[in-house]
């Protein structure tokens, strides 16, 4: 007889914590909460990270597109899943990114300025989510000249 290495009761994984550079270092990224208009941080975001060279999924419950790049409306749309999420939007909605993400193997969250709450944080911590909480993926880029090249230290 074998038993299921993962019962559905099994607690999640204790999230290994991901540092700012790691999380840059990734290239698939979910921007949650990426819009086409233009003065709002969720189109910044989308574009700075697009403008960086990673490949940019703008996610978004209504919106066809973003500058021509198609969104979609949830993380499970995204074929083939993401390396990171960054998520620019309310906490009540980022509670059920951070559910979506751990139906796609657990993402690591960056979730920007006003995107978290401590139910927010809790649950990614529960699901085994790995999360950034507070800087800005933007002042933080700033900092580093841009995106960081080379492999992980």
């Amino acid at each position: 007889m074998t038993t299921d290495p993962d019962p559905p009761d099994a607690p999640a994984p204790t999230p290994a914590p991901i540092s700012i550079d790691a999380w840059l270092r990734k290239r698939r990224i979910a921007v949650c909460g990426a819009t086409p208009r233009r003065d709002r941080w969720g189109y910044i975001v989308f574009r700075r990270l697009l403008d960086e060279g990673y490949d940019v999924t703008p996610v978004h419950p209504t919106a066809p597109h973003v500058d021509q790049i198609p969104c979609v409306t949830s993380l499970s749309e995204i074929p083939g899943g993401v390396d990171a999420v960054s998520v620019i939007t309310p906490p009540s909605a980022s509670l059920e990114i951070v559910r979506a993400a751990a139906e796609l193997g657990r993402p690591p969250c960056w979730f920007q300025p006003g995107a978290s709450s401590d139910e927010v944080l809790a649950e990614a911590a529960r699901l085994g989510i790995a999360t950034i909480d507070g800087p800005c993926v933007l002042v933080e880029l700033d900092r580093r000249g841009g995106r960081p090249r080379g492999p992980p230290r």
